[in-house]
């Protein structure tokens, strides 16, 4: 770390963290004591390493009063806040101005005051949250900064006229995807926006591969078995997983090949049934959202290849998790992925097109019949998360742009 000490307070998204828990069927207390990793965990892990003071700020329907949690992972204070959610109607001014009101404004100036807050950093800066936050941020002189982790658009008229002056009062934006830095110079012309191109980190030395046949022992996989996996959230438009279902239908009477799906949300019962309508006997999904990374490590170590059909991403941490096990990976171009995977093969994967479920079938196609690709693929990805988004590579990253004040 080369500048002073900084206290930087991480605000989730979200007008209460619930609205991220509820549709994945945890709780405040999983939170605190099971969660890790994902962009918010990864953060506070880095900037620890760059000698950083991380304090995570949320709002909760399950609180009554300020309440001092610790991130069991990564030891983070967890500043809980009540919060309610704002009413929900069409995305309008009306409702724009309900989550504005809707941010408790007073009990975050407590706790950031308390903790010596002399950073902010919000999780997307297209949200009303944001705005309120810039506010605050300017009534305590405390510099502000955001991150883009898929969000990219105002939800109304009165957010884009905010969101102008939000903007202008940030102090910088982290944004890792370059269509979304693209968006962002034709949406605000007339900005000067100080933009970091930071990727999202992942703990590089705890997910490493397995050994392989042991895995599939340990999960009862068959040894000559061809597997694809995909974990995360159940979100079938984000996601993809219609066309991944339907790129898979190219291996319908493969009996030796096998598409494994890990995660829960809010489309379970849809995704249910077009896993029931689709007839694909050769599709496993385990519905529900682990936080066990031990169990993700042994799925991930005992596959052959990971697969994602998104249309929508920001910066994903699921395929970063998968590369660092070794994994080759088949992805469609939505935002963020192209930058995961920037010089192809060289990065570890096959970059297809949205919407192209023939595409997706041939890049698996493709490692199937080739396992010296999916060996060269697989070294190549893990050392590109070793280089580019390991703990101490990321929160270098930040150190820098936090404290270039200061220097």
């Amino acid at each position: 770390m080369n500048g002073p000490t900084k206290v930087v307070a991480l605000f989730p998204w979200g007008d209460v963290v619930e609205e991220f828990l509820d549709p994945i069927s945890l709780a405040l207390d999983d939170f605190v004591e099971r969660m890790s990793g994902g962009w918010l965990f990864g953060y506070a892990a880095a900037l620890q390493l760059a000698g950083h003071a991380p304090v995570i700020v949320c709002a909760s329907e399950c609180v009554d009063r300020i309440t001092h949690r610790r991130h069991a992972a990564t030891g983070t204070p967890i500043e809980v806040v009540p919060g309610k959610r704002a009413r929900k109607g069409q995305y309008d001014a009306a409702y724009s101005l309900r989550r504005w009101r809707a941010t408790p404004l007073a009990a975050f100036r407590e706790v950031l005051a308390d903790a010596g807050c002399n950073a902010i950093l919000a999780q997307e800066y297209e949200y009303t949250r944001f705005d309120a936050l810039a506010l605050l941020a300017r009534r305590m002189g405390v510099p502000l900064y955001a991150t883009f982790q898929g969000g990219d658009r105002t939800l109304s008229w009165i957010e884009t006229v905010a969101r102008q002056a939000s903007l202008r009062s940030c102090r910088g934006l982290i944004v890792a995807s370059a269509a979304e830095r693209d968006r962002l110079s034709h949406a605000y012309p007339r900005l000067r926006l100080d933009i970091a191109d930071i990727p999202n980190p992942i703990d590089a030395q705890e997910w490493q591969a397995l050994e392989r046949e042991q895995a599939r022992t340990v999960l009862d996989l068959p040894a000559d078995n061809f597997i694809a996996v995909n974990h995360g959230r159940i979100d079938i438009f984000r996601k993809g997983f219609d066309v991944l279902v339907e790129a898979w239908s190219a291996f319908a009477d493969d009996p030796r090949a096998q598409l494994v799906i890990i995660g829960s949300g809010q489309d379970d019962k849809r995704f249910s049934q077009l896993l029931c309508d689709s007839g694909l006997a050769n599709v496993r999904w385990l519905s529900s959202y682990t936080t066990d990374r031990g169990f993700l490590r042994q799925w991930l170590s005992a596959a052959d290849v990971y697969v994602t059909a998104s249309r929508i991403e920001g910066m994903p941490v699921a395929p970063l998790e998968a590369m660092a096990c070794g994994l080759p990976v088949v992805a469609t171009d939505a935002q963020g992925l192209p930058d995961i995977l920037a010089e192809g093969e060289a990065s570890g994967g096959l970059l297809v097109r949205k919407e192209r479920p023939h595409e997706i079938a041939d890049g698996l196609k493709q490692l199937r019949t080739d396992p010296q690709l999916r060996h060269r693929l697989g070294l190549a990805a893990r050392r590109r998360v070793e280089q580019e988004f390991s703990l101490a590579a990321v929160g270098a990253a930040l150190d820098r742009l936090l404290t270039a004040e200061a220097r």
